[in-house]
């Protein structure tokens, strides 16, 4: 009885060292100290008094000298101890492994790592352990066949517990393998884990903006992916920045029941049609780890003298048939979400609407205000805020006569991405004078169907004037001038004489010339108006003959850019000329350029392969000297000679 009590003195002082101290206690323990090389051995991990536990496992070297066999096991277990009036608890987290060493020696079972939310890294001791030849437990089993009590008889029990385990053990492993190959169609969790879209509004105008969240929510342990989103017909969408990493979840309450709920993406939705939309359901899949009683248990595990050891252990739980865990296949899936979409009211719509909701600010810059008639303007408006930046329309010019535009470059950039999609839409214009003069861009009228107010906001920008100087290409039309005197002389043909002489004024050619040159003039003005007209109408015909005057412009600029040795911008206007050139050359907005279909026309023009590389050269060459770093002088002088060689060949083959 004496070597009872001193058996069981350690464990109570464990104990009641654990419930005084609440420091965290990692340690590492094995089964044997010493083992044969066909022999396995069981190492348990526990730590103790760690919140918010994130992970928990060996060091990878465990596989240099151990196969692991089984496990890992895990566990947890709180105990609460009342000492002077005083209760205090202690949390504990154990994970079990069964090895089997590959080699005989000395060996060294590494330590295990485990961290906690705030970052803290806690590390176990590490356990040596000696591996020799033969089985151990074999020569032990057949001393204990000889001697089956032994000298003590409570080691005897123990050992005969310890086998009891092992083959529990098995028959744990046995089953989980069979409740693995079980179908799960009967296993419910849909009150456990489920997928749902949130959105922050089902009523809304078209064009404005509708957050959906697409959330997790879990109370039993799961790895669950997106494996399909809602089909967004009818809507833009804009995704909102998530962090990057881990997701942490948050907590809600819903009918009395606490959840993990895991924000997996959050996007903006821009309606663009009326009516009921509905949001398709959205699916997730993966797999959920359920808690399952095992079927059976040792008559012996309900003893009160063998529960005085294991009856806090919730590790004994697993192990000893209390309780077993599975992982299921899940497959989760949303309810549909419908979006009453209504539409913009016409009553305060402006007639130069252009279909923008939200909150917007615009502005206009110009790049220079005096130019000559062989140069462009560049007129770039602005147009900020939050809403539908990405759908609004590109405004009107009205222009005066003696000024054209080309189709406008527009460029749209999100700059904010946190509650509302907040952004930048720069439209870009380029004007072209044909007459010498003073002349006054009016100010660009802006409209936006402001959301929060339910009203029509109006805004301009400033108007922008421009002089316009005969450039060097430019050719007036002059007229001459016949001058008439006001004084004739007097004749003194008497007049009798005249008169007989005369013919009638109907006859006379002087009378009919009165009629028909009036009619001949107003002819040719409706001939010179229709000309002018048709002229007008045939952007084609009209980029195709400023292309060369573009082109020569931006390269006399750039000559004396080279000249200056300025190389960024002469790289600038190098590159500019070749892509102004190919815009009116190949009738292609600037806004919808791009070297793809820049060679699909080339091709179509029978522009020939050595032409075309001369082209794309000049093009590689300015895109390496503005992104990637500078370039000499003799290199700028190639580039310059490139493009006008390119450009001259492209027209020659064109005309």
């Amino acid at each position: 009885m004496s070597k009872y009590i001193l058996l069981l003195l350690p464990l109570f002082s464990l104990a009641c060292g654990n419930a005084l101290a609440q420091d965290v206690v990692f340690s590492a323990s094995a089964s044997a100290a010493k083992i044969g090389i066909q022999d396995q051995v069981q190492v348990q991990y526990s730590i103790k008094d760690v919140d918010n536990l994130q992970s928990l496992g060996p060091d990878a070297s465990i596989k240099q000298d151990f196969d692991v066999v089984g496990g890992p096991y895990s566990s947890q277990g709180s105990q609460v101890r009342i000492i002077n009036g005083k209760m205090t608890q202690s949390k504990s987290v154990t994970i079990t492994y069964i090895l089997q060493p590959k080699h005989k020696g000395k060996l060294t079972i590494p330590a295990a790592n485990a961290q906690d939310a705030n970052g803290e890294v806690y590390t176990s001791n590490s356990i040596p352990i000696e591996v020799v030849e033969g089985s151990l437990a074999q020569q032990q089993q057949q001393r204990r066949s000889r001697d089956p009590f032994g000298d003590d008889p409570f080691d005897a029990i123990m050992r005969q517990r310890q086998r009891q385990m092992q083959a529990l053990r098995q028959r744990q492993q046995q089953q989980r393998q069979q409740q693995q190959t079980q179908p799960t169609e009967d296993i419910d969790l849909g009150k456990d884990l489920f997928i749902k879209v949130v959105v922050d509004k089902s009523n809304v105008y078209v064009g404005e903006q509708i957050t959906a969240s697409y959330k997790l929510y879990a109370r039993v342990p799961m790895n669950v992916n997106i494996s399909k989103l809602p089909s967004l017909n009818g809507f833009w969408t804009q995704d909102f920045e998530m962090p990057n990493g881990k997701i942490t979840p948050q907590e809600e309450i819903i009918d009395g029941q606490r959840y993990q709920v895991f924000t997996l993406k959050k996007s903006a939705l821009f309606p663009q049609q009326t009516g009921t939309l509905e949001l398709d359901p959205a699916e997730a899949d993966g797999m959920a780890r359920i808690v399952q009683k095992s079927q059976g248990r040792d008559p012996f595990f309900d003893d009160p003298f063998f529960n005085s050891f294991f009856m806090d252990d919730p590790f004994a739980d697993e192990f000893f048939g209390r309780m077993s865990y599975k992982d299921v296949k899940v497959n989760l899936k949303s309810k549909p979400v419908k979006i009453t979409v209504k539409p913009l009211p016409k009553e305060g719509q402006p007639s130069t609407y252009g279909g923008a909701v939200g909150n917007f600010q615009v502005s206009s810059t110009v790049d220079k205000t005096e130019i000559t008639t062989d140069d462009v303007v560049n007129v770039v408006f602005t147009i900020e805020g939050s809403g539908n930046i990405k759908l609004i329309e590109a405004p009107t010019l009205d222009l005066p006569n003696g000024l054209t535009s080309y189709d406008p470059q527009i460029v749209d950039t999100i700059t904010g991405r946190s509650t509302t999609i907040r952004g930048k839409k720069i439209i870009t214009y380029t004007i072209t004078p044909q007459i010498p003069g003073d002349y006054t861009i009016p100010p660009i009228p802006f409209s936006y169907f402001n959301t929060s107010t339910g009203t029509y906001d109006f805004t301009t920008t400033k108007a922008i004037t421009l002089k316009v100087k005969p450039g060097q290409n430019y050719s007036a039309k002059n007229t001459d001038v016949v001058k008439l005197t006001d004084i004739h002389n007097i004749n003194t043909t008497p007049l009798d004489d005249l008169i007989l002489d005369s013919k009638p004024m109907v006859l006379t050619v002087g009378y009919w010339s009165m009629y028909a040159l009036p009619l001949f003039a107003f002819i040719g003005i409706i001939a010179w108006k229709r000309r002018e007209h048709e002229l007008s109408k045939d952007t084609v015909l009209l980029r195709n003959k400023r292309a060369n005057k573009v082109a020569l412009k931006r390269l006399t600029t750039a000559k004396k850019l080279l000249e200056e040795k300025q190389q960024t911008p002469f790289y600038e206007e190098i590159s500019k000329a070749i892509w102004l050139y190919l815009s009116d050359k190949l009738n292609i907005p600037l806004s919808s350029l791009s070297r793809e279909n820049v060679w699909d026309a080339l091709q179509e023009h029978n522009i020939s392969k050595e032409n075309q590389k001369l082209v794309e050269r000049v093009m590689d060459e300015c895109e390496t000297a503005l992104y990637a770093g500078k370039a000499g002088a003799q290199q700028m002088q190639q580039t310059y000679n490139d493009a006008v060689d390119a450009i001259s060949k492209l027209e020659e083959t064109f005309k």
